[in-house]
């Protein structure tokens, strides 16, 4: 299967050695790279994916650019014939969405999106015990984002912390998003009831580093999302199941899943590049399909559009501390409340 990669560089360098690993073990052949920066890779470079297009012929195309270059290069890509897998955030818009997933029907291509919690053990073994019944009537979805980030993070990239492209709930954090769309059963829903509080510690910044998401739809549990890169102590992200019968934590970074506070044997997880290639060998279903993804682009559009206030926070050092947010960020996923019901200083 040959393979082409656009964007080498930051989280591009895992697919660089993803796909090394694939190609030695005969499943990919790994054919070229666009980057418009000088990258030490094992293939041809090209500065444009149509200069790529021009002399190689993927299969597919693994898209890891800035996430408002997506849309053309997905775009791109399917007028190519190829499939594609294409990093979180795919798309920052609804309408985005409803194109990529027009053209991609008309040419018979699919879109793999980059959740690759997706395709762990605790995920697939969280889904199983939810739609058994094991935890009982699910009540609602917490999830829980509790990060440091020194002032080099936002210099690494032009559009780091930047209101639309970034963003605790679009990037660092997608992950909580969309795994708690999909343990609500309302990942490609359109009728979704989007509550945000979104603040930012940064003057310099446009985007929020301390977000509070609740989501509600008829019939469905709801879902609060509550995340900061201003923590005191930083601790792994989680997401909570509340069940009648019981509660379940996931840890989707550590690939953990607790049952009752009891540790959950877990199978082996499953790249979604590979995934993806036994889709177009044999009919395997996508871990992590770009029809998934709708509520989350949803999600995504609205942060994208709203306004995100300057809150006063500690500095030390390199980083910036909300004082308070770590408690509340776990409380907000206990409780399944917002800042404000809780009485976050900050929100008044």
């Amino acid at each position: 299967m040959k393979v082409a990669l656009v964007g080498a560089r930051g989280h591009g360098a895992n697919h660089v050695e993803n796909l090394v690993r694939l190609g030695r073990t005969g499943k990919v052949t790994f054919i070229g790279v666009v980057d418009v920066a000088e990258v030490d890779v094992p293939v041809p470079v090209y500065p444009t994916l149509d200069d790529l297009l021009a002399e190689q012929h993927p299969e597919i195309v693994v898209v890891s650019s800035p996430p408002h270059t997506h849309r053309e290069l997905v775009l791109g890509a399917f007028e190519a014939g190829c499939d594609v897998l294409v990093e979180k955030p795919a798309l920052l818009s609804i309408a985005d969405f409803a194109e990529v997933s027009a053209l991609a029907a008309e040419k018979g291509l699919v879109c793999q999106v980059g959740f690759q919690s997706q395709g762990k053990g605790s995920f697939r073994r969280l889904c199983e015990l939810v739609g058994s019944g094991a935890l009982g009537d699910i009540r609602g979805i917490g999830a829980v984002g509790r990060w440091v980030r020194v002032d080099a993070y936002y210099e690494r990239a032009e559009w780091a912390g930047q209101r639309g492209p970034d963003g605790t709930l679009v990037n660092p954090y997608a992950h909580a998003v969309q795994n708690a769309l999909l343990l609500a059963g309302i990942e490609d829903r359109d009728d979704l009831d989007i509550e945000l509080e979104l603040f930012r510690c940064r003057s310099a910044n446009t985007a929020d580093d301390t977000s509070c998401l609740r989501v509600t739809a008829e019939g469905a549990p709801p879902i609060v999302v509550a995340t900061t890169l201003c923590a005191d102590v930083p601790h792994p992200p989680y997401v909570l199941v509340h069940g009648s019968l019981g509660r379940a934590v996931f840890w989707y970074d550590d690939d953990r899943l607790e049952v009752n506070d009891h540790e959950m044997h877990l199978a082996t997880p499953v790249d979604l590049l590979e995934n993806l290639i036994e889709h177009r060998q044999s009919g395997e279903p996508l871990l992590s399909p770009l029809a998934s993804t709708r509520a989350f682009t949803a999600v995504v559009e609205v942060v994208g559009k709203a306004q995100v206030p300057f809150v006063e926070a500690r500095r030390d050092g390199e980083r910036v501390v909300l004082d308070g947010v770590d408690d509340i960020v776990v409380r907000a996923a206990e409780k399944l409340a917002t800042f404000a019901e809780l009485g976050a200083r900050w929100t008044r």
